[in-house]
């Protein structure tokens, strides 16, 4: 029987909330093991938010370079290459890894623990070690910070080709001829537009009719066209119903019945799944939802006592920004007593597609449904100064007002750099400060945030 180690807290889990908190709890003088399977620094840093930009920015130079004669220079070049842009990525990757390791061994009172880690009793995990020893933890408190992962779909036939994950293609030595992408959310149109950039052929399958169904139909369409502008395919309706391959080598996909669309490469991205299968939860009392989310209250509580889940397990929105925040939220409950909750967090993202869509707060559609009577200010980005000198004049900027409060309910920006821009409009939001203020502030012109003036002046 293995000795019990005990500890005042165990996060289970390295991911943005649970490294942060570790290194947090262990400094305020608590004994701490973080339990990480072997994805140091969380998914965030290896396998999405800083590989999958890193390639964002490579192929957003290699597309300027292509249209370098529109800036008055000529540049000639052989052309893009697939290894050394991920040579880049795993460089800068690499980076990060090395820090956090740096970090993990030098917190005061905090022990990092490799290995994968199960629950054997309320606040009991057991930690099956790479070596094949084990060790059993016990704590006053657990977080769990286990994450998602890519969700597999069941197509017959799929787990009989070398399909892709958004993890697999960033490892990828040679550049597809035809990429097929099954999915249409924000990472597929991510890696769609960075590998047609590249020189790969890409066609997107979308399950239903309508394109981006979370955004303003007017907002989707300006992603579509843009996409569509640098030669993306997109398929609406085409469940993929079985998977092959031929014997030349190809991915054949049925859709639609009888129709095959022919590939190299196919990749999967329909959404995420939370890693909370393997957790043996049922020795907790944490509960799950239909989905496999942990059930958490405003204070991320979920219904074992002493038990906390943070970041993409709990169900909440899938942004890094979001476990940080549920950082923060934990901390100041656990270490000051405070009550922070989730309730009216505003909370933004941006599709780091060239140009950005940056969105925060309510869409048209969605303020009308709860019932706000709104005004709609829109305009192309091409009446933005600062986007016709960085030439980037592609998109559109739409706000969402309260017409009897004068309150920004929310805010679409596809253009040039705006995911910077909509920060602006999220900090309105959360100060109640009026459009009209916006409207009337001094920006330093020429710049991006000064398209907020020309936006809001335009009710």
């Amino acid at each position: 029987m293995s000795v019990i180690e005990t500890f005042d807290d165990i996060v289970l889990g390295g991911g943005k909330g649970g490294k942060s908190l570790a290194m947090a709890l262990g400094p305020a003088g608590h004994k701490v093991a973080l339990i990480e399977r072997g994805q140091i620094g969380g998914t965030c840093i290896n396998v999405a938010c800083i590989p999958t930009k890193t390639l964002v920015a490579t192929a957003k130079l290699f597309d300027q370079i292509q249209h370098s004669r529109h800036f008055g220079i000529a540049i000639s070049d052989a052309g893009p290459s697939l290894l050394t842009a991920i040579e880049r990525k795993r460089r800068i990757v690499k980076g990060m890894v090395e820090t956090h390791w740096k970090l993990f061994n030098s917190t005061p009172n905090m022990e990092l623990i490799v290995g994968s880690g199960k629950f054997v009793g309320p606040r009991q995990i057991e930690v099956a070690m790479a070596n094949g020893d084990r060790r059993l933890l016990a704590a006053k408190r657990i977080y769990i910070n286990t994450g998602s992962r890519t969700t597999i779909p069941k197509i017959p036939g799929l787990a009989d080709v070398p399909y892709l994950t958004s993890t697999s293609i960033m490892e990828l030595n040679v550049l597809p001829d035809h990429l097929v992408i099954i999915g249409g959310g924000y990472i597929a149109l991510e890696f769609a537009q960075i590998f047609q950039r590249l020189g790969s052929a890409v066609t997107v399958l979308l399950r239903g009719e309508r394109f981006l169904p979370m955004e303003d139909e007017d907002i989707a369409e300006g992603v579509k066209e843009i996409l569509e502008g640098d030669g993306i395919v997109f398929r609406s309706n085409a469940q993929a119903q079985s998977i092959k391959r031929n014997r030349d080598g190809e991915i054949e996909i049925t859709i639609g019945g009888e129709e095959v669309i022919s590939c190299s490469h196919v990749m999967v991205a329909i959404g995420r799944t939370p890693n909370t299968e393997n957790l043996n939860l049922d020795a907790t009392g944490v509960t799950l939802d239909e989905r496999g989310n942990i059930k958490v209250n405003e204070r991320l509580e979920t219904e074992a006592e002493n038990i906390w889940a943070l970041g993409d397990c709990n169900g909440g929105p899938l942004f890094t920004h979001v476990s940080w925040d549920d950082y923060r939220i934990v901390k100041e409950n656990v270490l000051h007593g405070a009550n922070r909750t989730t309730s009216g967090r505003v909370v933004p993202y941006t599709l780091f597609i060239d140009p950005e869509l940056g969105r925060v707060g309510l869409t048209e559609e969605q303020a009308r449904k709860k019932g706000f009577d709104v005004l709609v200010a829109k305009i192309p980005a091409s009446k933005v100064p600062r986007a016709n000198t960085s030439g980037e004049t592609k998109g559109v900027l739409k706000a969402v007002i309260d017409k009897k409060t004068n309150q920004i309910l929310g805010c679409s920006l596809l253009c040039h750099s705006a995911g910077e821009v909509m920060s602006v409009v999220q900090m309105a939001m959360i100060g109640q400060v009026p459009y009209t203020a916006v409207r009337d502030t001094v920006f330093t012109h020429p710049t991006m945030a000064e398209s907020l003036n020309v936006l809001l002046a335009n009710l």
